[in-house]
C-alpha cells in the first residue's frame, strides 16, 4: 500500500531515530498531534503562528516566556486539528469538486467584483498568488462548501416563526429606528485564554491600531489580519441597528460619526477595532422587505454554530493525541 506524505514523514523521522551517527542537534522538528493517524509537526504549527511567538517579550521571565509561547501553539494547533479532520472528512466522504466548478465560480466572483478578466488576473497577482495557487485555494474551499452542505444543511432550518420573533424584537422597537453600517478587525480571544496571552493579543492590535492611525488602508488591513470571518470582505457587517451587536461593540460602534474610527474594544470575542462606515434613520420596515436580510443572518449564526457542533462531534469520534 503506498504511503501518505504524513506517514512518510513519519517513516523518516523514525530512520533519524533510530540512525546513531546523525546527530541529535539535527531533529528540529516534531509530532505535536496524530489526528487518526496524520501526524501535525511543530514546524507546520509554528509557521502558522509565527508573527504571534516573535510578538512575545524578550524581557520576560524564561518560565512565562515559555508559557506564552506553549499557549500561542496550542491555540493555532487547535485550528490545524479542525482543519485536517475536515480534509480527512473530504477524502472519506469522497468530495470531489471539477475544473469546471472552479472556473464557474471564478467567473462568479469576477463579474460579482465588475472586473475585466486583466483586472481580475491583477487582483489575484497583488494577493501575492498565481492564477494556479488561486485556483488550488478555490478547490479546497468549495470542497469544504460541499463537504459542510452534505453533514450541516439539515441543521440551518430558519422557520417564519423565529423569523418573525427577531423582526418583532430588532425592528419594531424604538430603538430600531437609528442603524449603522460598521467594519471591524478582530483579534479573536477564545473563552478560557490566559491572562498573558491574551496581554500578548492586546499587544498585537496596539500595533495595528497605530497602524491605521497613521493612514494604513482599513480593508486591506482587515482582509491580513482580522480574525472574523467578515476578514474577506475588508471587515465589512453591513448595517446593524441597535440590539443586533454585543452591548461593548454596540455602545462604541452607535457613539462614533460616520467615517470615524474607535479605540480598541473588548467584547467576548476578542480586541475590536471598529469602522462606522455609515448611518441612518429609519422607520420599521415591513416584515417583507427585510425577512430575506433576516434569513440570511439567522443562517449565518446557524451555520457557524453547526460547524463547531459537528467539529466537536467529530473529535470526539476521532483518535486525537495532542502532545504540545
Amino acid at each position: 500500500m503506498a504511503m501518505t506524505p504524513r506517514k512518510l514523514i513519519l517513516g523518516m523521522m523514525l530512520i533519524f531515530w533510530l540512525t546513531p551517527e546523525i546527530s541529535s542537534a539535527a531533529l528540529i522538528d516534531r509530532i505535536v498531534a496524530t489526528v487518526n493517524g496524520d501526524a501535525l509537526l511543530l514546524s507546520e504549527v509554528d509557521a502558522f503562528c509565527r508573527a504571534a511567538l516573535e510578538d512575545v517579550p524578550a524581557n520576560i521571565p524564561l518560565a512565562q516566556a515559555v508559557e506564552r509561547k506553549r499557549q500561542i501553539r496550542l491555540q493555532t494547533l487547535n485550528g490545524l486539528i479542525d482543519d485536517l479532520l475536515i480534509k480527512q472528512q473530504i477524502k472519506v466522504k469522497s468530495i470531489k469538486v471539477t475544473k469546471e466548478d472552479v472556473a464557474k465560480y471564478l467567473q462568479q466572483l469576477r463579474k460579482l467584483n465588475n472586473l475585466t478578466e486583466e483586472q481580475f488576473q491583477a487582483a489575484i497577482r497583488q494577493e501575492g498568488k498565481s492564477p494556479e495557487d488561486f485556483k488550488r485555494d478555490i478547490t479546497k474551499q468549495l470542497e469544504r462548501d460541499k463537504l459542510m452542505a452534505r453533514e450541516i444543511q439539515g441543521r440551518m432550518k430558519v422557520t417564519e416563526k423565529e423569523i418573525a420573533e427577531h423582526y418583532q424584537h430588532h425592528y419594531t422597537s424604538k430603538t430600531a429606528k437609528e442603524k449603522v453600517r460598521a467594519s471591524h478587525v478582530l483579534f479573536a480571544i477564545p473563552p478560557g485564554t490566559p491572562a498573558e496571552q491574551e496581554k500578548t493579543v492586546k499587544q498585537r492590535a496596539d500595533r495595528i491600531l497605530k497602524l491605521l492611525r497613521g493612514g494604513a488602508d482599513f480593508v486591506k488591513t482587515a482582509k491580513q489580519f482580522s480574525d472574523d470571518p467578515s476578514a474577506s470582505m475588508g471587515g465589512d457587517l453591513g448595517w446593524f441597528r441597535r440590539g443586533d451587536m454585543v452591548a461593548a461593540f454596540e455602545k462604541s460602534a452607535f457613539s462614533l460619526k460616520e467615517g470615524q474610527m474607535s479605540d480598541l474594544v473588548r467584547t467576548r470575542f476578542g480586541y475590536h477595532i471598529i469602522l462606522v462606515t455609515g448611518r441612518d434613520q429609519e422607520g420599521p420596515p415591513h416584515l417583507d422587505k427585510v425577512s430575506g436580510e433576516i434569513r440570511s443572518k439567522l443562517m449565518r449564526e446557524r451555520r457557524a454554530s453547526a460547524i463547531r457542533g459537528w467539529l466537536d462531534d467529530l473529535r470526539r469520534r476521532s483518535h486525537l493525541e495532542i502532545r504540545l
